[in-house]
């Protein structure tokens, strides 16, 4: 019975990914500038004192959609007719192509 439920899982989860659209991450940083992403996310969506962090872990492309056409809290809303599903596509592709960081202590000018 447990098996059938991870099963269910890693199915429900492979066709939402297959949903996702395709994204050319390079125009994503871009419309991420353009847009005014940087300016509550960090320009590079790290998160800034108006917005949560967004990368690295970008959260999965539904919840991402929704929180953009939809949100939650004070952030605007942007509506397909200024911010295109490609466009969308794209920033995400974007947020999800920043990788993680040096941790601090791998950093030579903040070692002692």
């Amino acid at each position: 019975m447990r098996k059938m439920g991870i099963f269910a899982v890693l199915a429900a989860s492979t066709v939402a990914m297959a949903q996702q659209p395709a994204g050319d991450a390079r125009r994503g940083a871009t419309l991420f500038m353009h847009d005014g992403c940087y300016a509550c996310h960090g320009t590079v969506g790290h998160g800034a004192p108006y917005g949560p962090k967004l990368a690295p872990h970008a959260i999965p492309w539904e919840a991402f959609q929704q929180q953009v056409r939809h949100p939650r809290g004070s952030m605007p809303h942007y509506e397909p007719r200024f911010t295109s599903d490609q466009d969308l596509a794209d920033i995400y592709a974007y947020v999800a192509s920043i990788p993680e960081g040096r941790p601090a202590n791998r950093i030579p000018l903040l070692k002692d």
